[in-house]
């Protein structure tokens, strides 16, 4: 499947000079990583960097609230959350972050998902 997010460039606060950022897939953590999480990848400047949403956090907006998000709407997500990231002083040398409940809510809501 192919998803549209436009690569971007971001200034990161623990990076000298802009950071381009470019969306490469979404996959299940279940499979690849046994984790319970919805894994973004991308690629900063090359580096691959992955951005998790969990999986319960997903269910319990589906049983909670009747929201299902789409794979569109997760891989957005994902990438307003690594934009934030990199802006507040990310070190982009770390390999994996971590969407929980709170915070998915909060950017479904910011983006018109939820």
């Amino acid at each position: 499947m192919s998803y549209l997010i436009a690569s971007f460039e971001v200034s990161a606060r623990a990076v000298p000079g802009p950071v381009q950022v470019r969306f490469m897939h979404l996959l299940s953590g279940i499979a690849t990583r046994h984790s319970d999480t919805m894994d973004a990848v991308f690629r900063l400047n090359g580096q691959r960097v992955c951005v998790s949403i969990s999986c319960p956090a997903l269910s319990e907006l589906r049983e909670r609230q009747g929201k299902y998000l789409t794979d569109q709407q997760l891989a957005e997500i994902a990438a307003l959350f690594l934009r934030r990231t990199l802006e507040q002083g990310y070190d982009p040398t770390q390999a994996e972050l971590y969407i929980g409940g709170t915070a998915l809510r909060d950017l479904g809501r910011q983006l018109g998902c939820l």
